[in-house]
């Protein structure tokens, strides 16, 4: 996503911060221990309080200001691992790569850059350029930043076709960086899907027999590793063996019900109907709307017909049905709200608030069904659009109040010349414009992703239709029922 231009995105946070870069008041211990500048530290606790653009405003201000001293480095590094986690990743990379490039910065500075520009580049795709950044790291790095390398090469490498590469690069598996473990997940799951490749399942092994259970980000994904492993066995008829990982994932996790449609199936492939139907009634009684909860509808009438009980099993499918015909009009429904004005004022409603579109979808009666979020919610498309759409939308409220940091400006920095201000103006002004383009272009590819999401689910409740009219008539007849299974 390129926003805005770095000329630009530099003026509007000097801006922001220029009234505040002169006098900042430090209170308590900064926790950074490479931090030595007053400034720096002042940016960081800024960070810290959740005042993220405030603080690349100070940091931005210091630097154009010369006040970072030794630390100015340390502050673009910050500055950049800023930016990304507002997903603003095309401004991160401009900064990471202009530390990278620069002579006199020393190596390890240098080697931080290319290896997290890297990383930016993994993300969105650009495989061969990663691989071309993380050709630039020099010896030096620490454990974690070790594993993230070859986390990040194997990867990379996997992506552009070279297989035996990318196996004899992967890291050891270990909790030393939660980054390059997900990678290892990802590079596991991989193998196992597109190249069934062993490898993919000892990969999932070993993440999943991680003794970690107090970090909850290594858990999750340890609770995903073992899902794709039970999921992966029973797709090659190994019931058993596919429990034992299933059974691995924690009941709290947000997995546990997907767990529980697999455990399902998995006596459901011995012919263990009854004991399938303890995992699928227990999950019918949640009300759920997802892939895995709709499954589950047809899951259980599934096997009360091969279980013989077939006045059962029909009532249970007119209920998936009268579920289906429901759901299945919301969403018509719902396509037609996002196709209005009230996704837009949905969707953009307290920018500063991070949930902010959620409580108001919530607390609004004209909105579309606050049960079909879910849907949307499980797209980690629409979930990285959503996010950086609402960056954007912060954006823009500093360039709205832009007129009264010019005002303080002009007070604080009597230097400052006519001149000057006016071109901060005029820079204001281009921002604004370019801003609001980035905005509407971000909104509309948020806005196909949602609608596209709910084609997709209404064609599924569809096939499912279909299943069920099969399902009915194939329990009055009372024979052999051979209802796909959705594995």
């Amino acid at each position: 996503m390129n926003l805005i231009n770095g000329s630009l995105f530099t003026a509007l946070l000097l801006l922001i911060g220029a009234s505040l870069i002169s006098s900042p008041a430090l209170s308590g211990q900064i926790e950074a221990k490479k931090i030595s500048n007053t400034f720096l530290g002042h940016a960081y606790l800024t960070h810290q309080q959740g005042q993220k653009f405030q603080a690349m405003a100070i940091l931005m201000a210091a630097d154009k200001l010369n006040r970072l001293g030794n630390d100015r480095q340390l502050g673009q590094l910050f500055l950049a691992q800023n930016l990304t986690e507002l997903g603003l990743h095309h401004e991160a990379i401009r900064v990471y790569e202009q530390l990278a490039n620069a002579s006199d910065n020393k190596q390890d500075i240098k080697n931080t850059a290319w290896l997290e520009s890297a990383k930016l580049h993994l993300q969105q795709g650009r495989y061969s350029v990663a691989l071309a950044s993380l050709s630039n790291v020099k010896k030096g790095l620490n454990k974690k930043q070790t594993a993230d390398f070859k986390a990040a090469k194997s990867r990379a490498l996997l992506e552009t076709g070279k297989l035996k590469d990318a196996l004899a690069t992967l890291p050891r598996i270990s909790d030393d960086s939660t980054w390059a473990l997900y990678q290892s997940f990802n590079i596991g799951e991989r193998l196992i899907d597109e190249y069934r490749n062993k490898n993919g399942a000892m990969i999932l092994h070993h993440i999943g027999k991680l003794d970690n259970e107090t970090d909850k980000e290594i858990q999750a994904i340890k609770d995903q590793a073992n899902l794709v492993l039970g999921f992966s066995l029973l797709k090659i008829k190994k019931p058993s063996k596919a429990r034992k990982y299933l059974e691995r994932v924690h009941l709290q996790s947000h997995l546990s019900n997907i767990a529980l449609l697999g455990m399902g199936w998995s006596y459901s492939n011995e012919s263990n109907y009854e004991q399938a139907l303890v995992f699928w009634l227990e999950l019918n009684k949640k009300t759920n709307r997802s892939a895995y909860g709709y499954e589950t509808l047809l899951a259980v009438p599934y096997a009360l017909a091969k279980a013989r009980a077939y006045n059962q099993a029909i009532q249970y499918y007119k209920t998936a049905q009268r579920q289906i015909s429901a759901d299945t009009a919301e969403m018509n429904e719902a396509q037609k709200k996002i196709s209005s004005d009230v996704f837009a004022q949905l969707i953009s409603s307290y920018p500063e608030r991070e949930t902010g579109w959620l409580d108001t979808w919530q607390d609004t009666p004209a909105s579309p069904a606050s049960h079909l979020l879910t849907l949307l919610l499980d797209n980690p498309q629409f979930q990285v659009t959503l996010k950086e759409y609402r960056a954007l939308l912060q954006l823009k409220q500093h360039v709205q109040s832009l007129d009264l940091d010019i005002r303080q400006l002009k007070r604080i920095n009597t230097t400052q010349t006519s001149a000057d201000i006016a071109k901060l103006v005029v820079r204001q002004r281009q921002l604004d414009e370019q801003m609001q383009h980035a905005i509407d272009k971000q909104f509309t590819s948020l806005k196909q992703q949602a609608l596209n999401t709910f084609e997709r689910y209404k064609a599924q409740l569809n096939n499912y239709s279909e299943q069920i009219r099969f399902g009915i008539a194939q329990a009055i007849e009372g024979g052999t029922f051979k209802a796909e299974e959705g594995l």
